[in-house]
């Protein structure tokens, strides 16, 4: 296999360069990784997370205090280092140890990355975030389905994330960048009374699912059980039905559906802390693909007009967490205004031709 060469600056997330980038890699990752100083970047230092180190510990103790820094730590959790830790350092994480990514799916994420348009999801997120800011009320729509939720962004304590645009000095993003979200309380944390209140109606699952576990290797293989027997969403979805941002039933759209849409149900019943919507997620890297697979990092997925998708459950609080592509539905503002999703991508202002020989006449 040909070894991935890049260069510090083909990761636009980092903005200006500093002198120093570190890559940071787990003793399992061995692929052939060539990454050498671009602009105005002298050094390249790469250093290995020992096994049972924390990633804030290895960071405070052996890399400069200006530097940007990328983990790329498959078969590892890392918790975020702590702002004492971190202190003016840029950090970029890819998720690569709650799902099974291959070596593939790492080289892919990697190039991935160093597609991606930092400036292009800084646009992005500002626009977003005022069109959201500025509607009382917002509408998640799936037109296929003819389901419709409604989320009022003002009751409770939402808290809304941003995974995307440019690092300043001290902050930490997901890699490759692109997600934007809204959460029931800090992201970091479970509270089981945490909830989006002001989320009710019917939405519509019909995507690829993730299922995140934590640390427990004994956990690996349930893990996988759950992702294959909620695998068939991907095209055939079900309806959750939400009152005050708790899942209250769950009806599948059609019969291919319906194996889903019990575990689902099964879910729910054994751990009714799966029942609250604990985060609203949204999508906007168009530059990436969804993996079909159990792939945590295709939660940034934004196909041409951004995905919205849903997560259910915070690990360690609860055994797993799950998150479900919903590349179908929109986001609305009050006024009908699409601020993400299938009806953002449509294109308007061209009329519609068939190009098939079907006159009839041939």
């Amino acid at each position: 296999m040909s070894p991935l060469e890049f260069t510090t600056s083909d990761f636009g997330q980092f903005g200006e360069p500093a002198e120093t980038f570190c890559l940071i890699t787990s003793e399992q990752y061995r692929e052939p990784l060539s990454l050498v100083p671009g602009d105005g970047c002298s050094r390249v230092l790469h250093l290995k997370l020992p096994p049972g180190a924390r990633l804030g510990e290895l960071i405070a103790r052996s890399v400069p205090a200006d530097a940007h820094v990328l983990a790329v730590c498959p078969g590892r959790f890392l918790d975020s280092p702590t702002e004492q830790e971190l202190g003016g350092r840029k950090l970029a994480v890819l998720p690569a140890g709650s799902t099974p990514l291959t070596d593939e799916h790492i080289r892919y994420f990697l190039r991935t990355a160093a597609r991606s348009d930092a400036r292009q999801h800084a646009r992005t997120a500002e626009e977003f975030f005022d069109l959201v800011g500025a509607s009382a009320r917002l509408t998640i729509v799936d037109d296929t389905s003819g389901t419709e939720a409604e989320f009022d962004h003002g009751l409770g304590e939402c808290v809304w994330n941003q995974q995307a645009g440019l690092l300043e000095a001290g902050d930490q993003q997901i890699f490759p960048p692109g997600k934007l979200s809204v959460t029931a309380a800090e992201i970091t944390t479970f509270a089981p009374d945490a909830r989006l209140l002001g989320l009710n109606g019917d939405l519509t699952l019909r995507g690829w699912p993730i299922v995140h576990r934590h640390e427990d290797p004994a956990d690996g293989a349930e893990q996988q059980r759950l992702f294959e027997a909620l695998s068939p969403l991907v095209a055939n979805p079900v309806t959750l039905h939400i009152t005050a941002g708790s899942i209250e039933g769950v009806t599948p759209q059609t019969t291919a559906a319906t194996p889903a849409a019990a575990e689902l149900e099964k879910l729910l019943t054994d751990d009714p802390r799966y029942r609250v919507i604990w985060e609203l997620g949204f999508g906007i890297n168009t530059t990436t693909e969804v993996i079909p697979a159990n792939c945590g990092p295709n939660e940034v997925y934004g196909a041409t007009g951004g995905v919205v998708n849903l997560g259910l459950g915070v690990t360690p609080a609860t055994r797993f967490a799950l998150a479900f592509l919903c590349p179908r539905s929109s986001l609305l503002t009050s006024d009908g205004t699409a601020v993400l999703g299938a009806r953002k991508a449509m294109r308007r202002g061209r009329m519609q031709r068939v190009s098939s020989a079907g006159c009839g006449c041939h």
